[in-house]
């Protein structure tokens, strides 16, 4: 790897590495696995540096966080010293509201399609366009947006059943 090849993989793991670990977090990988998870996708990234646009390195890496998470997530079980999210300072009561809602946020997505789910955590948790999330997906624009629709649907009907079986 030249020493430019160097410099680019490493000013797109400073910009983008806490992106990458969230989107295998949220689908489905306990924070051990993310870890591992987002040392595979810097190493894919690597090999493939030549193939990645430059302004497009986003895209590229949720693609491959979205490729390595299903393979990770068959084979790990959640170790019983893993490190914990992190979580914002504040009150302790401020930690343990912020720690039930990625619980339940985790458990939401959890149920849902993968297809529904990438394109729901790359557009409304990480903030990619529709035209990123298709050209990470590898999907034309419309169906993104179509997606879009049909897992923010899902999303807020499954919270909806929570919801429900919680009040009193």
């Amino acid at each position: 790897m030249s020493p430019s090849d160097r410099e680019r993989l490493s000013v797109m793991f400073e910009a983008h590495y806490d992106l990458v670990w969230r989107v295998l977090r949220r689908s489905g990988l306990t924070p051990a696995a993310a870890d591992d998870g987002a040392q595979q996708v810097f190493m894919i990234a690597g090999r493939r540096l030549a193939d990645i646009t430059p302004g497009k390195e986003r895209a590229f890496l949720c693609a491959a966080a979205l490729k390595v998470a299903p393979r990770l997530r068959s084979s790990r079980e959640e170790p019983a010293d893993a490190a914990p999210e992190p979580i914002a300072p504040g009150t302790p009561e401020d930690a343990i509201e912020l720690k039930r809602r990625r619980a339940l946020l985790d458990e939401v997505l959890s149920e849902m399609e993968h297809d529904l789910r990438a394109v729901l955590v790359l557009t409304e948790i990480e903030g990619l366009t529709k035209r990123e999330v298709a050209e990470a997906l590898e999907i034309p624009e419309g169906t993104a947006a179509s997606r879009l629709r049909r897992a923010r649907e899902d999303f807020d009907a499954r919270l909806a059943r929570r919801k429900l079986k919680v009040a009193p």
